[in-house]
């Protein structure tokens, strides 16, 4: 079990390629869980393929062009 809280994270104007299919991966702890997390204007493919998202225990909001598609 995780001792930190991440929250109050903003993800801004990232664009390129990422090492797996799995381009965004939050993976909080139940008892701590990511608060606040705000994806915006992020554009991440995979060998010019569309990728994922995984989202575990976390919470915020997505604007902008934002890709993979949003699990918050």
């Amino acid at each position: 079990v995780s001792g930190v809280k991440i929250s109050d994270v903003t993800y801004q104007d990232i664009h390129g390629s990422s090492a797996t299919e799995v381009a965004v991966k939050f993976d909080c702890s139940k008892k701590y869980p990511c608060t606040g997390i705000k994806l915006e204007d992020v554009k991440l493919s995979y060998k010019n393929q569309q990728v994922e998202a995984s989202c575990s225990n976390v919470g915020g909001v997505a604007s902008g062009l934002v890709q993979p598609t949003n699990c918050l």
